[in-house]
């Protein structure tokens, strides 16, 4: 028979040291990095933030905020390099972790950076929870073009993987998932990745421990395997790094996968200590259906302008527009504090909001070219009466002239 203790210090005592050790696992664990007053992840975006890389995807999606910093020089001129660094670069330390959550070194030269700057990239990990995040190319990692490594550099000890100068693997191999459990594999389809998980080339590096590896990239003749996709939880914040490229230059299958922008996307909010959807079809369908807006958006813009060419008054449409612009707004805040179901049942109510509005614009265009039409055909055919009038009285006055068949001059 079970009978409770005489004194019931030992439990309480026991009960406050879980309360305790649960106190102190929470004040420990890592808070995502966002800004404070919008929600979004400010991304610092370093290499190549163009068109064929993410940038445009970041540009677009309600939960981040990206600011360029180009500085590729493989693909653009030192110039221009320079223009951007003296432009965006923040200029200290407190400027840098206090204005973005997220550092996207993608295919940058190390060349372009002092000292100073890395020491900055890496004190705001460990100290301040930045996030660093390292994509492939030719220009990061250990470099494959004669830049010198950035293992050579402070940003090494953030790193999840050690660099190897001129370390470069130039044939193509696919993605092979090391660790399902993963939270980044498990938000999105990764087992039906198939040939969109080639790539061509990558940098090859040395696991580091304490890191995760994720994925390996394998080459199938001769077989061999390198780290492709690489974690780690280092100081307050997080690394994260992405051996080969995710542009065209090596990229170019893993472009087309349909779930290409939620992986990048992904990416980065795991890295800032957000938490992942457990189910990454309706974040798909909730990103489609950004997209869908904005398209519908710019076509109904158009429209609008034509019309109001032909005098149509839009007043209405514009309206209705505004209305579904406060729907998109809300919707994009249940998608900022994870509420995809509710995100989603916004995005549609704004969009047909917006397809009302876009029958009312065909209606109003109609009507208005309407009137064009009949004042061309009142022009028209007044112009016609006209000239048949003149046709006609010119014709009948002919009649009160005889015709002669010779004509002469007399004297006077």
């Amino acid at each position: 028979m079970f009978r409770v203790p005489a004194d019931p210090t030992p439990m309480r005592r026991l009960c406050l040291l879980l309360v305790a050790v649960l106190f102190l696992c929470a004040a420990t664990a890592r808070q995502p990095k966002r800004d404070p007053a919008t929600g979004r992840i400010r991304i610092l975006y370093i290499g190549d933030p163009v068109p064929g890389s993410p940038f445009p995807t970041f540009m677009r999606d309600p939960i981040t905020d990206v600011t360029p910093v180009i500085a590729s020089g493989f693909n653009f001129p030192e110039e221009t390099i320079r223009r951007y660094m003296r432009q965006y670069m923040p200029r200290t330390l407190r400027r840098l972790y206090e204005n973005y959550d997220v550092v996207i070194i993608s295919d940058a030269g190390k060349r372009f950076f002092t000292s100073k700057h890395m020491a900055w990239f890496r004190d705001s990990v460990v100290d301040h929870g930045v996030a660093l995040v390292m994509i492939g190319g030719f220009e990061t990692f250990g470099g494959n073009i004669g830049l010198g490594s950035w293992g050579e550099t402070a940003v090494q000890e953030v790193l999840p993987v050690i660099c190897i100068e001129n370390g470069w693997e130039d044939k193509a191999g696919y993605l092979t998932v090391r660790d399902w459990d993963h939270p980044l594999v498990k938000s999105l389809p990764f087992a039906k990745i198939g040939r969109y998980g080639v790539f061509y080339g990558c940098n090859i590096v040395k696991e580091r421990q304490g890191a995760i590896v994720i994925a390996d990239y394998r080459v199938a003749s001769p077989r061999r395997t390198h780290p492709l996709l690489c974690y780690w939880d280092v100081g307050n914040g997080s690394s994260f790094a992405m051996m080969a490229d995710w542009t065209p230059a090596g990229g170019t299958d893993f472009m087309r996968w349909p779930y290409y922008g939620d992986y990048c996307l992904n990416v980065v909010t795991y890295s800032a200590g957000g938490r992942l959807p457990d189910d990454p079809t309706l974040v798909y369908e909730a990103r489609s259906l950004m997209a869908t807006f904005g398209q519908l958006r710019e076509t109904l813009e158009s429209l609008i302008e034509f019309a109001s060419k032909f005098g149509a008054k839009m007043a209405p449409v514009e309206k209705m527009i505004g209305a579904a612009e406060e729907i998109k707004e809300q919707a994009e805040k249940h998608y900022i504090h994870g509420e995809i179901e509710q995100s989603i049942e916004s995005y549609k109510r704004a969009i047909r909001q917006l397809e009302d509005a876009s029958d009312k614009a065909y209606k109003l265009r109609t009507q208005a070219m309407l009137w064009v039409f009949v004042t061309e055909w009142l022009v028209v055919a007044s112009t016609g009466m006209l000239c048949g009038f003149f046709l006609w009285t010119v014709m009948v006055k002919r009649r009160m002239y005889r015709e002669v068949e010779q004509t002469r001059l007399r004297r006077a």
